[in-house]
């Protein structure tokens, strides 16, 4: 099963990401864009792919021993994306706040992770929201267009949020979006 360890964004955040969306849309002319349906937003702690269900047991448990508690201050921060601009496959919302105490759960996470047996993540955490994907005929001029249009977005409202619960995602792919299932949660 495919699995990721995510932060639920409130309403508010998702509110703002869909408004950023469109924007993006708008600025970014004739590029084709893909926006992320806003009941897929979510803030991803450790992304895990593929785990087999004898090490999502062992997971699960792991992470009701490492992850609570969970008490952290984040709010929404300017809109980028990853990488060389002629290359952009993915247009996102910042994440701020309290990153320390943010870096602290995904290292907790990621402890769970390691003593459920499965690999450690050697690439540092982006926190972000994902707004948009290029499409995947885009030209590196249209990518171009997406980037630029990304990081000439005007901030967005920061609106502070405490997250105070991780949940264990299983995602079903296919189709025009993903479908998400929580598995569980901890507080």
């Amino acid at each position: 099963m495919r699995l990721f360890v995510a932060i639920e964004p409130p309403e508010a955040w998702r509110d703002a990401a869909t408004r950023i969306g469109d924007a993006l849309r708008r600025a970014a002319g004739d590029a084709p864009l893909r926006l992320v349906d806003p009941a897929l937003t979510h803030l991803t702690v450790r992304f895990l792919g593929e785990v087999d269900e004898a090490h999502a047991d062992a997971l699960r448990v792991a992470l009701g021993r490492h992850a609570p508690p969970v008490a952290v201050p984040l709010e929404l921060a300017p809109a980028g994306t990853f990488g060389a601009a002629s290359r952009t496959q993915v247009a996102w919302l910042g994440v701020g706040g309290d990153l320390q105490a943010l870096q602290a759960l995904a290292s907790r996470v990621e402890a769970a992770v390691v003593e459920a047996g499965l690999p450690r993540e050697e690439r540092p955490s982006r926190p972000h929201l994902t707004l948009a994907r290029a499409g995947n005929r885009a030209t590196a001029d249209q990518r171009r267009a997406i980037a630029e249009a990304a990081r000439a977005l005007d901030a967005p409202p920061t609106l502070p949020f405490e997250a105070r619960e991780v949940s264990l995602v299983r995602s079903f792919l296919g189709g025009a979006q993903p479908r998400y299932e929580v598995l569980q949660r901890w507080r």
